[in-house]
């Protein structure tokens, strides 16, 4: 079976309305029961694809994937909302005590790798490559960076107009963490959406735009954006698979997690589901726009889980 790389956004409507028939997780896992997936936007493409994977080997389940961020869906985990969470970075010390104070355990499975991509419009070919101090130029509360002159005085004095995630996203979380030094460090004056699609809609409808997300967000729109490489001082590196999985696209490569209830995996179709997403993800996760994990971290995952399963801390 294949999966197109832009066939989960396509579905954003329909999970949604599965969400809202079937409404919040529970029940023993038997027919008709639902897993509700939410969380974050850099892992929609792969959580959709997963679960059209497992409703058609498993049509007895129902799976709504949605995207409030990782941090809406981390929040909504906790609360018990959901059964799994989706999140581009690992669970703050917050979030954690959160997820304490209302008794949630949990086990954090890694899924798959991906980078913080930099695109801008195809038809600007005045740069190809930025160094992170350049980025962090533009990007720093405060910045008075206004055209791309400003950021380099040989580029064009055109206005840079600047798209990205929003704020209860892990992707902003991390891009902040590692350019600016410090989580939610960011200039406000910018387009900022939880949509990944928007935001590639946004880069492409100005020709002096710039943005920044995960890989798999890039993958749908790569026949009308441009990526650009970062020089993090070894020369410029563009985001390929080979560099997101050897590092060599480091720091702005990251892991991506799912979080499930260790309660809620005693529920077969929970279980199930979180089971074949390890797996799907082994698979999957590269033709959608990912880097695959060593084979070791998933035998890893699976271990997690069937430990999860019987009860083992």
């Amino acid at each position: 079976m294949t999966i197109r790389p832009n066939a989960g956004m396509k579905r954003l409507g329909l999970a949604a309305l599965a969400f809202g028939l079937f409404g919040c997780p529970g029940g023993a896992g038997g027919p008709g029961a639902l897993v509700v997936v939410d969380g974050s936007s850099s892992l929609y493409a792969l959580s959709e694809a997963v679960a059209e994977e497992f409703t058609d080997e498993f049509p007895q389940y129902r799976v709504a994937v949605r995207f409030s961020g990782s941090g809406g869906g981390l929040r909504r985990f906790c609360d018990g909302e959901i059964d799994i969470a989706a999140a581009s970075r690992t669970m703050t010390s917050a979030e954690a005590a959160r997820c304490r104070e209302t008794g949630r355990d949990y086990v954090a499975i890694p899924v798959a790798r991906d980078g913080i991509v930099i695109v801008t419009h195809p038809a600007n070919t005045a740069v190809s490559c930025l160094s992170l101090a350049e980025l962090r130029q533009l990007w720093r509360p405060g910045s008075e960076v206004t055209t791309w002159r400003d950021l380099r005085p040989a580029l064009p004095a055109e206005r840079i107009r600047l798209f990205g995630p929003g704020t209860a996203s892990g992707t902003y979380d991390y891009f902040t963490t590692v350019v600016m030094g410090r989580p939610g460090a960011s200039r406000a004056d910018h387009y900022q959406t939880e949509d990944d699609h928007l935001i590639a809609r946004g880069v492409a409808g100005n020709r002096w735009a710039l943005g920044y997300f995960g890989s798999a967000g890039y993958a749908p729109s790569r026949d009308r954006l441009r990526v650009l490489a970062i020089d993090t001082g070894f020369g410029c590196v563009g985001p390929t698979p080979t560099a997101l999985g050897d590092g060599s696209y480091s720091p702005l490569t990251r892991d991506l997690y799912i979080y499930v209830g260790r309660k809620s995996v005693l529920q077969d179709h929970v279980y199930n589901f979180a089971l074949h997403y390890v797996s799907a993800s082994e698979r999957l996760a590269s033709e959608i726009g990912y880097a695959s994990l060593p084979a070791a971290e998933y035998a890893r995952s699976r271990m997690l889980l069937a430990g999860a399963r019987r009860g083992y801390p």
